[in-house]
């Protein structure tokens, strides 16, 4: 926000232009409560405006606020407390949520009232003339003080609304990332653990049930190929690739196989076996439904 000093010069806010204003406030002033009358009307005229005074005490309140304001543009000295003021004003209508739009229109509206009793008080002269560029200078002034006020106070609200989405956006981020180190991580171990199965089913074919021994080595063979392609996706989807929910699906297959080649040769209870033939099916009918459908995205 500019200084009261800058705004005054950018203007070209004259000492003379302070002599006039006392002129200015002799003509309008006596003016000022039907000005708040007809502001009155104004404001219930629109059905916007109209809600934010929809009891006595609004209206009121309202009705005096113009008053000061008209008489605060007119006779007090433009300093910094009047610039205040001003900024005030603008944040009240940010905290009550008002559109811009409306303050502008009822800028203009105040500025016409204003333009009629200088023309009827001072007549088609070059006094009356002067004062009303006097006026439409002073209420440009008000309405820039209040106007940058009111966008400032907006910026700051979108501003920490986006500083915090940004944050948030940013700590999820950080969060997922963490998250898929851990699954590497995880997978990892997992990895290890199997290769650990696939020793151990090794030693037992070598040293008991060896018909038992290989179906259970290729068992886990088979889990070990899809932990390393699990691996190798996660790896993939670290450095930005695609996640592949295809593999897990493979994953639960092969573990469903397995259980499927023991089950076979050990003496399984028939509804267990037939349990896993229908895991084994449903596995199967999602691992073909998840197929299609990336087959589909990659066509496209």
């Amino acid at each position: 926000m500019e200084s009261i000093a800058a705004v005054k010069k950018h203007y070209i806010y004259t000492p003379e232009d302070d002599e006039k204003r006392v002129q200015l406030a002799n003509i309008l002033l006596p003016f000022k409560e039907e000005l708040a009358e007809d502001f009155h009307s104004y404001l219930l005229s629109d059905p916007y405006t109209a809600q934010f005074f929809q009891s006595d005490e609004a209206l009121t309140h309202r009705n005096e606020t113009i008053k000061t304001w008209f008489e605060d543009v007119l006779t007090s000295p433009y300093d910094g407390m009047f610039m205040r003021r001003l900024q005030r004003i603008g944040k009240v209508h940010v905290r009550i949520g008002l559109s811009g739009h409306y303050v502008n229109s009822a800028m203009n509206f105040i500025r016409s009232f204003c333009l009629r009793q200088v023309h009827q008080s001072a007549g088609d002269t070059e006094k009356a003339e002067d004062l009303s560029i006097l006026l439409n200078k002073i209420i440009d002034i008000s309405l820039d003080v209040m106007t940058s006020s009111y966008r400032e106070e907006e910026l700051k609200r979108v501003f920490l609304s986006h500083r915090l989405e940004s944050n948030l956006v940013k700590w999820s981020g950080r969060l997922l990332h963490g998250l898929n180190l851990t699954l590497m991580v995880g997978l990892l171990v997992l990895a290890i653990g199997v290769a650990g199965l696939l020793c151990s089913d090794i030693y037992s074919a070598l040293s008991q049930n060896l018909e038992t021994g290989v179906i259970k080595t290729l068992g886990s063979l088979l889990i070990l190929w899809i932990m390393i392609e699990l691996l190798q996706t996660q790896i993939e989807h670290l450095k930005g690739g695609r996640f592949r929910v295809i593999v897990f699906v493979e994953l639960a297959l092969v573990a469903f196989i397995r259980k499927i080649f023991v089950a076979s040769i050990e003496k399984m209870d028939p509804i267990y076996f037939g349990l896993l033939l229908a895991g084994f099916l449903i596995i199967g009918l999602v691992f073909y439904l998840v197929g299609k459908g990336e087959e589909q995205r990659q066509s496209f």
